[in-house]
């Protein structure tokens, strides 16, 4: 894959065991700091400035370990700041904590910019840049009604694609499949404590979060309160279960996976039961199109085929509800109501109850956007940076999926370059889970597909930015294996062996 960091990636073949054991115990010893830290600060300032030297010095020491820690703080981040009781205010994100997971990615990018990150760039990284300059250019729009905005937007819409450059050039096989591994068991244990949350009841930290953050997206009905786990709000709750959950499946086609078969199909039943009673349609709707899509790649299928494996999924998915999603009368309890409205929504997508028709107009809304302001309104004009730094709400544009917000925020040339990413994204996918065929390859198809058109969610704190870090190291590793495949065709052939002739003599062995 690409090349690796010269200390703790140059490891002999025959230690990527050890290697992994050090690499979880040292992700263990810190998230059992930081959340230490958490309660003994009291206050997320205090938490921010014990935590960022440790990242700056991490980053130069071992990057892959930061890269492991970047992973369980993400994961965590919600919990710890639930924890906490005493927030604070500094200017971008309104609570410093925030700003440690984007250091985390900016240090580990100064570090792959000197492992030659930005160089020989394939198509895609080429549009990824593309983008990244793009976004930098909009800070300066003044349609999103503030510099500030701008600059908050960043963090958003900028700092999570970074992580591409990350996967592309500094992680190796080996990392590669520790990240799948850790973003499988971070998803179980999410999935465990939002099932403790739906079923047991939320804990006093929680139910605080809930009153004084008004989350009105997790209230269905006014009966029913949807869980969130460790994550800061519903939706990125749902997102980590999806990559999860196809981390786990992706796994199963892996040979270096030592859990027993019904332990492992345990796991996957355990959050696809959490992704249910979340009550979110879409991500289920986009777990089993990234599911049959999978399933199809693994046995090397044909484009065409891993796309008729991803509708499949969906089909199957509305013709199982379709048989559940009758008139069940009124839901009883809180989780039955979570199940009813579940069902009812996977049954009858297009239905009344459906919202899939306002997320088309509102994204619909957003592409034109980009066609009647050319310029766009500003990174910052589709985030939560908007809202924080303009007291007129019309700022905010948001139109909740990709193709909108792009539309939104670049104008025209955010819309095309989207589409090209499109393409470029689905066919780096594609090849790398075809040519693999293991637990890496086909989690980065899986991963592409479970958060489609939310690529750009930067309000997703623990989902948009693997994402970008698993795409990445698809493109290092298509681009490596492109140019050895290049390097021997380009190597002129051996001269044949010319045995001089023996003019009719005939030789004796012993004369040879």
């Amino acid at each position: 894959m690409a090349n690796p960091l010269p200390e703790d990636l140059f490891a002999p073949d025959d230690q990527p065991r050890r290697r992994g054991a050090t690499s979880w115990a040292l992700v263990i010893v810190a998230t059992g700091v930081g959340l230490g830290i958490s309660l003994l600060t009291g206050t997320h300032i205090a938490l921010a400035g014990i935590m960022i030297p440790i990242v700056i010095a991490a980053a130069w020491s071992s990057p892959s370990t930061l890269l492991l820690i970047l992973l369980v703080w993400s994961a965590e981040l919600g919990l710890i700041r639930r924890l906490t009781p005493g927030g604070g205010n500094i200017a971008f994100s309104g609570d410093p904590v925030l700003i440690i997971a984007p250091l985390m990615v900016i240090c580990l990018v100064m570090v792959a910019s000197g492992n030659g990150a930005f160089r020989n760039r394939s198509p895609l990284a080429s549009t990824v840049l593309a983008f990244n300059g793009l976004a930098a250019l909009e800070v300066l729009n003044p349609a999103q009604g503030s510099f500030l905005t701008g600059i908050g937007g960043l963090l958003f819409m900028l700092v999570p694609t970074l992580a591409f450059w990350v996967g592309r050039s500094m992680v190796d096989d080996d990392l590669a499949f520790q990240i799948v591994w850790t973003v499988a068991v971070l998803g179980l244990l999410a999935a465990l404590y939002g099932l403790f949350q739906q079923f047991v009841g939320f804990p006093s930290w929680d139910k605080h979060w809930i009153e004084t953050r008004g989350y009105g997206a997790l209230n269905i009905g006014n009966r029913a309160y949807r869980a969130f786990g460790t994550m800061s709000s519903g939706q990125d709750y749902a997102g980590f279960l999806g990559l999860s959950l196809v981390a786990w499946v992706c796994l199963l086609f892996s040979k270096k996976t030592r859990v027993i078969l019904p332990l492992h199909v345990a796991a996957i039943v355990t959050i696809g039961v959490a992704i249910f009673f979340e009550s979110e349609r879409s991500i289920v709707f986009l777990a089993m199109m990234a599911l049959g899509a999978v399933v199809a790649a693994s046995r090397g299928a044909k484009p065409a085929s891993v796309a008729f494996g991803a509708v499949l999924g969906v089909i199957l998915l509305v013709a199982t509800a379709g048989a559940f999603g009758g008139d069940q009368g009124p839901a009883q309890s809180s989780h039955g109501l979570l199940a009813q409205h579940q069902v009812s929504g996977l049954a009858s997508p297009t239905g009344a109850d459906s919202s899939l028709q306002g997320h088309f107009y509102q994204t619909k809304h957003g592409i034109l956007a980009g066609f009647t302001h050319p310029l766009g309104h500003g990174v910052g004009s589709v985030t939560l940076a908007a809202s924080r730094f303009n007291a007129d709400t019309n700022y905010n544009t948001s139109s909740e999926y990709d193709p909108g917000n792009l539309g939104e925020a670049f104008g025209v040339a955010g819309v095309l370059l989207y589409a090209l990413l499109l393409l470029l994204v689905a066919g780096t996918a594609y090849r790398v889970a075809v040519r693999r065929r293991d637990a890496v390859g086909l989690f980065v198809l899986g991963a592409m597909l479970v958060s489609f058109l939310q690529w750009f969610n930067g309000d997703l704190y623990a989902t948009t930015w693997i994402v970008w870090l698993v795409l990445g190291i698809g493109d290092g590793y298509l681009s490596n294996s492109d140019d050895s495949v290049a390097l021997s065709l380009s190597r002129p052939l051996p001269e044949p062996l010319v045995v001089p002739p023996n003019q009719g003599r005939w030789i004796k062995h012993s004369e040879a």
